[in-house]
């Protein structure tokens, strides 16, 4: 199988459960990472469910997608929203606002981020090359 379908499989995969648990068990996600428990707060995960099931949606989509534009757009916006996500939580926990129980989620993030990235920049040198042999 190659690296994007993997990856476009598993971050559907990991964005779907999100989506759930967001969804059905938003007091327990938050108090998990540190926060403390109120409507806004359970209105705002609830909200957040959504785009986690669009994402996900879209990377299952996308799986059978061959290297074109389309996917690079896919890839790029992703690398992007993992990093951002990534960076966002690591600033939080810093700042004392997250417990350490969001450093897996920083981890996963990044990684993520890392192999979005590199699909891009691997098939975008990939079409400059076929580019200039023309």
């Amino acid at each position: 199988m190659k690296f994007y379908k993997i990856i476009a499989l598993l971050t559907s995969a990991l964005f779907a459960y999100l989506f759930i648990y967001l969804l059905t068990n938003s007091g327990s996600f938050l108090n998990g990472i540190g926060l403390q428990s109120s409507v806004a707060t359970y209105v705002l995960a609830r909200r957040a469910s959504m785009f986690m099931l669009g994402i996900s949606v879209l990377m299952l989509g996308s799986i059978n997608l061959p290297p074109s534009k389309a996917r690079q757009i896919i890839c790029l916006s992703t690398a992007i929203t993992m990093f951002g996500l990534a960076c966002m939580g690591s600033m939080e926990f810093l700042n004392g606002n997250l417990n350490a129980s969001i450093i897996p989620a920083i981890v996963i993030e990044t990684s993520l981020g890392i192999s979005f990235g590199i699909i891009f920049f691997k098939n975008r040198n990939a079409e400059s090359k076929q580019f200039l042999n023309k």
